[in-house]
């Protein structure tokens, strides 16, 4: 008995340092990825690109994915999900339709300007991001908005309006012109975030005038 409890809890051990392996070969693989997107945008990149960034076998790679594609969807679902969580903190917070908005573009503007590297990626590969808007990491963050929309609507903080359509509004003005943003020198999140937050509150008679 005490020979196969041992014997068990070695097969334990190395268990879970296969596992511990097997996530650290992936996370590697993600900032990797990351790092080369960044640099050659996602049309130059090639997985080869991506594992010489690594200490990993070439073939290791496709233990973790299919093909580029794959991983540059994994690396922009990664993305979204911190951006989910900033969402989540920044929108419930909101006492009035002005703040709600404003923390909406807020957010999502500082998010891809306070990183260097995703900046960059953002620049390179905006047509790549853009077919991966029906992926089920994004649409994550279209149910969540239309979530605290509901909520905002309410508990009287928005007007009640078709939630879809302001929904789909927010997300595409915010989409749209992080777009432009990223090509800009410098980077300017606040004058983005004001010109969305205004647009949407009272349309073009309230944009700041130029």
């Amino acid at each position: 008995m005490v020979e196969d409890t041992a014997t068990a809890d070695s097969r334990t051990e190395r268990s879970g340092r296969r596992e511990q392996n097997k996530a650290e070969n992936r996370t590697a693989l993600l900032k990797a990825a990351r790092a080369v997107f960044a640099e050659m945008g996602y049309g130059a990149a090639s997985v080869r690109d991506i594992v010489r960034r690594t200490d990993l076998a070439s073939g290791t790679f496709y233990n973790y994915f299919k093909d580029k594609d794959e991983i540059f969807e994994a690396v922009v679902g990664e993305l979204t999900g911190v951006l989910l969580h900033r969402h989540r903190q920044g929108r419930a917070k909101a006492a009035t339709a002005e703040e709600f908005l404003h923390q909406h573009y807020s957010v999502y503007f500082n998010f891809l300007a306070e990183d260097p590297e995703l900046l960059a990626l953002a620049r390179s590969s905006f047509t790549a991001v853009r077919t991966l808007l029906d992926k089920p990491d994004v649409r994550a963050l279209a149910k969540a908005l239309n979530d605290d929309i509901r909520t905002a609507i309410a508990s009287g903080v928005l007007p009640n309006v078709d939630v879809s359509y302001l929904s789909a509004s927010m997300a595409g003005v915010a989409f749209e012109i992080s777009m432009v943003m990223v090509t800009r020198d410098p980077v300017d999140p606040e004058a983005a975030t004001e010109f969305a937050t205004r647009l949407m509150l009272g349309g073009l008679h309230r944009l700041p005038r130029r």
